[in-house]
This record gives structure tokens, sequence and C-alpha cells, in this order.
């Protein structure tokens, strides 16, 4: 997304990280001959963990390749997507319900401030 920010920000998934990626951006391009955009993105959220009391320590391995072109359309779950619409998405891409239901528990401690704005700061879950 930090590199075809254009197109992916019009994804709904998308809508509220602009502002994460105005911040982010200057940094990563003055440093983007030493690293891939996937690696920078991977690097900025394991550094953000080290700010929260209790939360693990991850592993940050270096080697992702830079990205082709843009994400497919609509390929980011929404709120309004169904319990079965989201176990089919994720399951053609390899995800046991459980992975699902694990990657879903990490988004409960952030909140969805853009999605519906009479709603703002509500939970993912």
């Amino acid at each position: 997304i930090i590199i075809f920010n254009a197109t992916e920000l019009l994804d709904p998934g998308n809508v509220g990280i602009d502002d994460v990626l105005d911040v982010i951006s200057p940094f990563f391009f003055k440093h983007s001959n030493a690293i891939t955009p996937g690696d920078f993105i991977q690097l900025a959220g394991a550094l953000s963990l080290t700010v929260c009391p209790g939360a693990p320590k991850v592993e940050f391995v270096i080697g992702r390749p830079a990205p082709k072109g843009p994400a497919p359309d609509f390929i980011i779950p929404q709120p309004v997507n169904t319990t079965d619409e989201l176990l089919a998405a994720f399951a053609a891409v390899g995800f046991s319900p459980a992975e699902l239901v694990a990657l879903l528990a990490s988004h409960t401690a952030a909140g969805a401030d853009d999605f519906s704005p009479p709603l703002k700061g509500i939970p993912f879950d």
C-alpha cells in the first residue's frame, strides 16, 4: 500500500490509514534503497509492539520481494461481511477457521475511526 496508495486507498477496507501513510512514507522513501515496502511495514509493526506493555516480541526477518502491483480490489474484509463470507474468503487463501479467529482476535485492540463516522473508534470486532 505504501507504493500503490493512489489505487489501494480507494478500497473501503483501507479507509483511515492515509494518515499513517503520511507519517511513515517520507521515512520509507528516504531509505527505500535499503528495504522493500513489505519489509518496512513488517519492521514498523514489530517495532510498534515494543511500546505495548505485555505485547509479544516479534521476530523480524528481512527479505520480502518488492511489490509487482496493487492488491486486487476489495480484498480486505469489511465489517459488513458475514461469518460465512469471511470463512470462505480466508479458506480460499489457506486459513483454517481457528487461524481466522486468532487473526480477528488480534484486531480487537484497534478501532475503526473512518468506516462509519457515527461509530468513531468502535472496535473492529
